[in-house]
């Protein structure tokens, strides 16, 4: 893997093989999470639509639930790649003054802004973007944004172009979000600004940090969490899709063991000086 900066984590948390160890108090379309003293609620109505979170996704929220993390009060943020909206309804609950939720599904956004109000909060706060992020130009930068981007492989055979394959699967071998995150990230983030991301091991995450740092950003790595592969939606192709990845972790771009990989909860700081490429 290319060598990065990543610091040391301070906390590292193992979750239990099964369901037994999620992050979650769910059901497959209903789960209730608790963040920054709030208890908040999400429906998926169509999972074969759009996406019930993962434990992947919800990583990133708990390593945000510390007193140490970044304030959210009063910033416009992007959440990038919103699905049923975990990330907008997290950080409007913890104050954020504005939040644009952008997603290439279009059923994404009805169900963030369903999310969203059904938790008692201000939907007028909220915009509800459908474009693929190559293509979104914001009118400004955010103050923050905040992703977990689709880390597993492609493969004809069990592609779909659904809503689940939009939230879970990614072509170049996974890091097809992850490359345009990085390529378009100075068009989103303002100068000081903060990238939060759940970064699967899957997907080479110190090429990630790498790039990333090379561009300016400091980088920190607030927690890591380890976890199943979530290979339950794609039963029938786990030894077509496990092939993909021994692939990858043979050429040093992929890190799991088994059917255990690890999530990385990073922070970016894009510098107050950096100018827009």
């Amino acid at each position: 893997m290319t060598d990065s900066p990543i610091r040391t984590p301070t906390r590292r948390r193992v979750l239990p093989v099964g369901e037994s160890g999620s992050l979650w108090e769910t059901r497959p379309s209903c789960g209730i999470f608790e963040f920054r003293g709030m208890r908040l609620r999400l429906m998926v109505d169509d999972p074969t639509e759009v996406l019930f979170p993962t434990d992947c996704g919800l990583s990133l929220l708990s390593a945000l639930d510390s007193d140490d993390a970044p304030g959210l009060e009063g910033v416009n943020a992007l959440d990038l790649g919103a699905g049923s909206g975990l990330y907008s309804v997290a950080l409007l609950a913890a104050g954020a003054e504005r939040v644009t939720a952008l997603d290439i599904n279009p059923a994404s956004a009805a169900q963030t802004m369903s999310n969203v109000t059904a938790n008692g909060l201000d939907g007028t706060r909220l915009t509800c973007v459908t474009s693929p992020l190559e293509e979104y130009t914001p009118e400004v930068r955010f103050d923050l944004v905040i992703t977990n981007p689709p880390h597993l492989p492609h493969d004809p055979s069990y592609a779909t172009g659904d809503g689940l394959e939009t939230a879970l699967v990614a072509r170049r071998g996974g890091r097809a979000v992850y490359d345009s995150v990085v390529e378009r990230m100075d068009s989103f983030l303002a100068p000081g600004g903060t990238l939060l991301m759940a970064h699967s091991s899957l997907a080479d995450v110190p090429r990630t940090v790498a790039e990333l740092t090379a561009r300016g950003y400091e980088s920190e790595t607030l927690a890591v969490f380890e976890m199943d592969i979530p290979l339950l939606a794609y039963a029938e192709h786990k030894e077509t899709m496990l092939a993909l990845l021994k692939e990858r972790r043979a050429a040093g771009q992929a890190d799991f063991d088994g059917s255990r990989f690890t999530v990385h909860a990073l922070m970016f700081r894009r510098p107050a000086a950096a100018t827009g490429r």
